[in-house]
């Protein structure tokens, strides 16, 4: 169960980044400013970060160069070491904002997008009077193969058999669509029966 944003261990779990700026001695307590900068995409956050991480990394640069024993070296050690101190007060003021966002937002990269919902298909689709639209919206297929079965539909004078869609369907499409599938056979018209042999009169 998570922790409520108002308990305490709630506080020094999101707190952790603190650590990396006392225990950093300098060299990387920026990384710290980074995390929150850009987990909060604060930008006034994570460029202290990097502000935090080229200075000292340039004071001791600077300090291997001309040697430990110059009074530049020093002077460089010095603020080298205010810069540390500094980078703390300044980490514990900002983490009480960064707590407050914390609690109210969550952070970008675990923001989950919502699922799509699931089709919903109609209690049943008539496939001898289905419009291509119709078709395509419930068998999720494109408008121009739906009117394509439409057309073979008219052809054949109607379908006799829901099974006789499956012949324009993956097995896979009309598997899923067999439950929702009706067919009422168009009638057909009857057909003229040949004249019969009748009597031939002679004139």
């Amino acid at each position: 169960m998570a922790s409520s944003p108002a308990s305490l261990g709630w506080r020094l779990r999101n707190s952790w980044w603190v650590l990396l700026v006392v225990l950093g001695v300098g060299c990387l307590g920026g990384t710290g400013f980074l995390y929150i900068g850009i987990t909060a995409r604060r930008p006034a956050w994570w460029g202290l970060g990097i502000a935090y991480l080229v200075l000292p990394w340039a004071g001791l640069v600077a300090i291997n160069r001309l040697g430990e024993d110059s009074q530049v070296s020093t002077a460089i050690a010095v603020a080298y070491f205010a810069l540390w101190f500094a980078s703390i007060v300044h980490a514990l003021i900002l983490n009480g904002s960064w707590l407050r966002w914390r609690a109210a937002n969550r952070p970008w990269f675990e923001e989950s997008k919502p699922l799509a919902p699931p089709p919903v298909f109609a209690a049943s689709l008539e496939i001898n009077t289905a419009t291509p639209a119709q078709l395509a919206e419930v068998a999720r297929i494109d408008l121009p193969r739906a009117e394509r079965i439409v057309a073979d539909r008219e052809a054949r004078g109607g379908f006799r058999t829901v099974e006789d869609l499956a012949t324009a369907l993956a097995p896979h499409e009309f598997a899923r669509l067999r439950a929702v599938l009706t067919c009422t056979p168009r009638p057909r018209a009857p057909q003229s029966q040949p004249p019969g042999p009748g009597r031939v009169l002679d004139f």
